[in-house]
């Protein structure tokens, strides 16, 4: 071998070999940091429906922060759910209605913004052709879900802004769910509703309604915003975040993650929503694309949300807590 082989030689394998060590030492120095920490256990909640697509993959990789953190991840049928899991201590992250998170804030819940998951997604159908505006719902029975939440609020705010009066002109019937209300539909017992993604959808196959009137357009244009309003929080609790900051913030960048995942890959991401008992498969596919899904910063929300909220606040002030959040909702990584 030449002098100047050898020399290079030497010099790899000594390049190698500080690497290997000086990569050895930064793993041990982690496990180390980590193992300085008592362990620490937490459940993420999801829910079922469109606004668990955002923890699919997060949920299917079974997603383990470090920093001596155990996660748990859990499903709830509703907000209401993860709400009394949330009071009882019992959960530590959770996906919400943005104003039902800034309600639990201001009413001294120690739970933060981490996130926007999901943007509106809400439509109004209706299988009479006269209607072109808000205006022309005078006189109807609309249904929808959710009293004393997101689509009752805005539905409110829309009509109000429209001449309406919610409790007067129109009649707003909540006895039953999405699914339910496409068979109302389609046997001719209801002709009007406000529905979110994918079942608007589903009622355009599955009925002769309509969607006729997009809320998130119309709340755009009086509000002057260039975004659809924030529909899903992702919130984390002050314990994880005064304890584990780094694993707080590792599992928001996850989400941000997990997010993109299924936003492109649908037909995979599908199989594994079914998979994890979000929803099937099939409307999944279809809901992905529709639904508003979006991974959002809470610093960067910021605006948005303090625009909705205000919103709310001024049409009720019950809907938010009664009074805007302060600056500690909103997580900073």
């Amino acid at each position: 071998m030449t002098t100047g082989k050898f020399f290079l030689l030497t010099t790899v394998l000594l390049t190698v070999i500080c690497f290997g060590a000086f990569a050895g030492g930064t793993q041990e120095a982690a496990g180390q940091e980590a193992a300085g920490l008592p362990e620490m256990s937490i459940v993420i909640n999801a829910l079922k429906g469109p606004s668990g697509f955002a923890a699919a993959k997060m949920i299917a990789d079974d997603f383990q922060p470090g920093f001596n953190v155990s996660v748990e991840y859990t499903l709830a049928a509703s907000p209401l759910e993860a709400v009394t899991k949330m009071t009882s201590g019992e959960i530590d992250a959770a996906f919400l209605p943005v104003n039902t998170a800034a309600k639990l804030y201001t009413k001294g819940v120690d739970f933060r913004l981490a996130a926007v998951s999901g943007l509106g997604s809400l439509y109004l159908l209706t299988t009479d052709k006269s209607v072109k505006d808000w205006s022309d719902l005078k006189g109807k029975t609309i249904h929808l879900t959710g009293k004393g939440a997101t689509p009752d609020y805005l539905l409110r705010y829309l009509l109000i802004e429209n001449g309406l009066d919610p409790d007067k002109d129109v009649s707003l019937n909540f006895t039953a769910a999405p699914p339910q209300i496409i068979q109302l539909i389609a046997a001719g017992k209801a002709d009007t509703a406000f529905i979110p993604q994918p079942f608007a959808l589903l009622a355009e196959v599955k009925t002769d309604a309509q969607i006729v009137l997009d809320p998130q357009k119309s709340l755009m244009a009086l509000r002057g915003t260039g975004r659809p309003y924030p529909f899903t929080a992702f919130v984390i609790s002050e314990r994880l975040i005064n304890e584990r900051p780094e694993a707080a913030a590792a599992i928001v960048k996850a989400l941000g993650e997990s997010i993109h995942w299924v936003t492109v890959n649908p037909e995979e991401a599908s199989a594994v929503i079914e998979n994890i008992g979000i929803m099937g498969a099939a409307v999944a596919k279809l809901a992905i694309p529709l639904c508003g899904v979006e991974f959002i910063p809470a610093e960067d929300a910021k605006a948005d949300v303090e625009d909705f909220l205000q919103m709310l606040l001024e049409l009720d002030p019950v809907s938010v807590g009664g009074k805007l959040p302060d600056e500690g909702f909103y997580f900073k990584k």
